[in-house]
C-alpha cells in the first residue's frame, strides 16, 4: 500500500547506480500492458516502495522491465463449451446410420437365405 505524507499518497522509489543512491517520491505510475492498454496507478493503489538497481554503464540499448502479475487477456477459446457440440452430434448420427446399414444388411441376407429354404 502507498505511503502517506501531507495528505498525499506516494510511492518511494530508490535508484541504485554504481554506489550512488537517489530516492524520489512518485504520485502516479503509468504502465503499458503488452496488448497496448495503459494502466495508471495513483493514490492507495501505488506500491509502498520500488527499488531500481543498475550496474556499470555500457554502450548499447538500455531497457527497464517491470514484472508484475497481470490478469491474462480474455480469450473466447478459453470459455468451456457446452455439451453436445456439433462434432458429438455428427458422431451420433454416423453411428446411427452405420447401425441402420448393418441392420439392413442382415435383413437382406436373411431374406436372401429364406429364398433358398423353400
Amino acid at each position: 500500500m502507498a505511503l502517506q505524507a501531507d495528505n498525499k499518497w506516494h510511492c518511494k522509489v530508490t535508484h541504485y547506480e554504481n554506489g550512488r543512491v537517489v530516492t524520489r517520491r512518485i504520485h502516479s505510475i503509468a504502465i503499458q500492458a503488452t496488448d497496448g492498454r495503459l494502466y495508471t496507478l495513483t493514490e492507495k493503489k501505488l506500491p509502498d516502495a520500488i527499488a531500481l538497481f543498475t550496474g556499470e554503464a555500457h554502450s548499447g540499448e538500455h531497457m527497464a522491465e517491470v514484472l508484475m502479475n497481470p490478469k491474462p487477456p480474455f480469450r473466447l477459446r478459453d470459455i468451456p463449451r457446452g455439451w453436445p457440440e456439433g462434432r458429438d452430434l455428427l458422431h451420433v448420427m454416423i453411428g446411427f446410420l452405420l447401425l441402420c446399414g448393418i441392420e439392413l444388411l442382415f435383413d437382406g441376407l436373411r431374406s436372401f437365405l429364406d429364398l433358398f429354404r423353400v
